[in-house]
């Protein structure tokens, strides 16, 4: 059979179509994708130590500020990058957790960030997907992109209460994938076997069941027992890396719950708790030990309920056996107004009521 112009002109639209669309395809793909390639690095002789902040977005952290409207996670990465910019003898990894949109409801957008420095230069940065709700794709980079050296490593977590178990759409634009304490001591493993410290600005993770489960991760911790502004910890005080080589994890924790201490209490006129926790000291300690057997099984008798209520100090439920002194420094500051206002002691421990 022979085709005239006007059949052959409607065959090749018909040709045409499947493959305009798997070209468009492509195209969407393509332009979604981050920076291209770049060969794994190996060692560098430059870099002392090792900074991983990662900083949530994907929920609400809008706040107050002498009449300003702000943006928690904002905030918090540009304070990472102005120390990350200053980190002469290091190497920082920023990773911004923006939430996650689709194009064309099935195309990944990769709205999240990294920022990837070393040595105060900005080498690279990269958006990407999450692969699930913990930090799976996080630890992907990192291990692609860090030199291989056997530096100190820090790691810092800028969001909301991490959920001891229940999931409650940490992620807004992820509803239903997993994020609690297990998830996040699994994942924070998976980047290096032990750090020298963490610090968790949230609100109420300087608790029993998150301690023990960093105890064999992080030697140091810095966290809030309560509720925590969000304004944030002050984290400044990690320019001592480069300041003081030999200056001690314990001292460098202490500098940043101490700053952050009084920056807070400047603003605030809620209560103010940040906690110090020695992991070393803690695993030693049968007191803790003890606390956290009887918080895990109170937690599971209270059948759970709302875990994103705030904290109460540990020692005012009297169904839990004596608070371990040893390993703990608390800064703590009682609210001017309300039934606790008078309350002039914290034992360094938030548990659920």
């Amino acid at each position: 059979m022979i085709l005239n112009a006007p059949h052959l002109e409607l065959t090749k639209r018909l040709y045409l179509k499947p493959a305009v669309f798997l070209f468009i395809g492509c195209m969407l793909i393509s332009g979604c994708s981050g920076s291209k390639k770049i060969s794994t690095d190996t060692k560098d002789p430059e870099v002392k130590y090792s900074i991983i902040s990662v900083i949530h977005a994907d929920a609400n952290y809008v706040y107050h500020n002498d009449g300003e409207l702000l943006k928690a996670n904002e905030e918090a990465l540009k304070q990472s990058v102005s120390i990350a910019e200053n980190a002469s003898k290091g190497e920082f990894f920023i990773f911004h957790q923006k939430p996650e949109r689709k194009a064309f409801l099935f195309f990944p957008k990769k709205d999240r960030e990294l920022y990837h420095y070393r040595n105060g230069k900005l080498l690279r940065k990269i958006n990407y997907s999450p692969l699930g709700g913990g930090f799976d794709k996080e630890v992907e980079l990192y291990l692609k992109y860090s030199v291989k050296n056997d530096t100190q490593s820090y790691f810092l977590y800028f969001g909301h209460e991490i959920p001891t178990y229940s999931n409650r759409n940490y992620h807004h634009s992820m509803p239903g994938q997993e994020f609690n304490t297990e998830v996040f001591t699994n994942d924070l493993r998976n980047f290096t076997e032990n750090f020298e410290l963490s610090i968790l600005s949230t609100c109420n993770n300087g608790n029993p069941y998150m301690l023990n489960k960093l105890k064999n991760i992080s030697k140091k911790v810095v966290a809030s027992p309560q509720n925590l502004h969000l304004s944030y910890l002050h984290i400044e005080d990690l320019n001592m890396l480069e300041n003081e080589s030999m200056v001690s994890t314990i001292d460098l924790a202490d500098s940043i719950a101490s700053s952050s201490y009084q920056l807070l209490t400047e603003k605030l006129q809620t209560a103010v708790t940040i906690g110090v926790y020695d992991s070393e000291s803690l695993k030693k300690n049968t007191d803790f030990t003890k606390m956290v057997k009887h918080y895990e099984e109170y937690i599971e008798r209270r059948n759970a309920g709302d875990f994103f209520t705030d904290n109460s100090d540990c020692s005012a439920l009297e169904s839990l056996m004596k608070m371990p002194e040893k390993g703990v420094k608390i800064y703590y500051k009682a609210a001017a107004f309300g039934r606790k206002a008078s309350k002039n002691t914290h034992s360094g421990w938030g548990c659920k009521e």
